[in-house]
């Protein structure tokens, strides 16, 4: 299982991979399927689970915090979680 942090364009996700990657976090920039973006062109960031509450705190306090956050299943389907319902 992974999360997929969803920003609203490549230019953030690629902005959101930096910052985790300056506080020692690993993501990688994919873009989203068309089940998680909902058409147009959606990129996001790929974190582990063991990573996501530090991912998520590292990209508030950076001030990107991405719009949504899909949890991504070991055969590939797609789960939106709602932040307050994070683990």
């Amino acid at each position: 299982m992974s999360y997929l942090l969803m920003f609203r364009s490549l230019t953030y996700a690629q902005r959101g991979a930096r910052t985790l990657e300056r506080a020692g976090i690993t993501g990688t920039v994919t873009r989203l399927p068309r089940a998680a973006g909902g058409g147009g062109c959606t990129y996001g960031v790929i974190v582990s689970p063991r990573n996501l509450r530090p991912a998520l705190e590292a990209l508030r306090k950076a001030g990107t915090p991405p719009q949504k956050i899909w949890e991504r299943d070991g055969d590939g389907s797609l789960r939106e979680v709602a932040f307050d319902d994070l683990p």
